[in-house]
């Protein structure tokens, strides 16, 4: 009558603390190491460092990692707090999404799974928004420079900020910049691609798949740089009919094989690449909204209505764009990124805990 049976999961290196506890009851209790054909079953939980954790959040939303495969956020988030900061890029707005987590994590304590990610998560972005900003000068836009130039009768052009690169004025180079930026993820994954198909004893299948097209890119870039792109692309051709006939049987498998690839690889990787873009586009989308509104304030001649106006155009864009910018990062990961190596479909570990409704249990 007062017998029951117990089974669960158990991270390994929690166990000892587990027995101990259960050590002080009249009980029995076995562990086991879940088999192969078991990992479908089996939960998946996390272990990340401060700087990886938040992104628990990312990984949450789209899917854990399937039992036993790579854990993403540690090759994830370095791009996705880069990429961020690179679209908000303004003092002002890094410095309230800096202070809004600090202020958050120390005085409520979120313990839910999504703010204990959420609050963290902010935080790091506003930090990377913050140097981004300071790089180009941003302040809730160009607040500063028309704030003074009202006060002393003058030419916001006279007041503007240092800064490294002013965004609008350098377009062109912003976009070459997050096309660059997108080639280093995407060869990055490609990279964790060929490592993962090794590791499984696919030597071959890797070399002929991702080792092709990082020596195609490697023969073009190289042609181009050196003004000899004719013989680049022809070298990268040559290479695209050895790797990708490999295995195809008879002249038409081998054809179809060169084909196929050269179109889908070609469209493929043009288009994940052009998707970065977005980085250059929402940089500036934000920084040209924030002028239009102070420019607005600016023309009232007055500091009053001209902060009345500013703030309220700036408290528009900041909303827009943090959100903005969650989903465009967010696109960015789970679709250029995840697909080329990421295996998902893992179940959430919940372990046995108490899940009241109404109280909060403390202690």
């Amino acid at each position: 009558e007062t017998t029951f049976l117990l089974e669960g999961w158990v991270p390994e290196e929690v166990w000892p603390k587990l027995k101990g506890e259960l050590d002080r009851w009249p009980c029995a209790c076995e562990v086991s190491d879940p088999g192969p054909d078991e990992y479908p079953q089996v939960p998946v939980k996390l272990k990340n460092n401060p700087l990886t954790k938040p992104l628990n959040m990312v990984t949450d939303m789209y899917s854990l990692p399937a039992y036993g495969t790579l854990d993403p956020n540690p090759l994830m988030a370095p791009f996705f707090i880069l990429f961020y900061g690179m679209m908000m890029a303004d003092m002002g707005y890094g410095l309230i999404m800096m202070i809004a987590a600090a202020v958050v994590i120390k005085k409520a304590k979120p313990d839910g799974a999504t703010m204990q990610y959420m609050m963290p998560l902010l935080g790091l972005c506003g930090v990377s928004t913050f140097l981004w900003g300071a790089a180009t000068g941003g302040f809730f836009g160009d607040l500063i420079p028309q704030l003074l130039a009202i006060l002393n009768h003058g030419e916001a052009a006279d007041y503007t900020l240092p800064k490294l690169f002013d965004p609008l004025d350098k377009a062109v180079n912003v976009l070459v910049g997050a096309l660059v930026l997108g080639v280093l993820q995407i060869f990055t994954g490609m990279a964790v691609s060929m490592y993962k198909q090794i590791r499984q004893g696919e030597t071959m299948a890797a070399l002929c798949n991702e080792g092709a097209w990082f020596l195609v890119f490697i023969l073009a870039g190289a042609g181009f740089a050196l003004g000899q792109l004719q013989a680049g692309l022809i070298a990268a051709v040559v290479v695209l009919v050895i790797t990708q006939s490999y295995g195809k049987k008879g002249i038409v498998g081998k054809a179809m094989g060169v084909f196929g690839s050269l179109y889908n690889g070609i469209t493929g990787y043009f288009s994940d690449i052009l998707s970065y873009s977005r980085l250059m586009a929402l940089m500036l989308a934000g920084a040209v909204t924030a002028q239009v509104f102070n420019t607005l304030g600016a023309m009232s001649g007055n500091v009053f209505f001209f902060f009345v106006i500013a703030l309220v155009g700036n408290a528009l864009n900041f909303a827009l764009n943090i959100l903005g910018c969650f989903v465009h990062d967010m696109r960015l990961q789970c679709l250029e990124y995840f697909g080329r190596f990421y295996e998902d479909g893992g179940k959430p570990f919940n372990p046995l805990a108490l899940n009241t409704k109404y109280y909060k249990v403390v202690k």
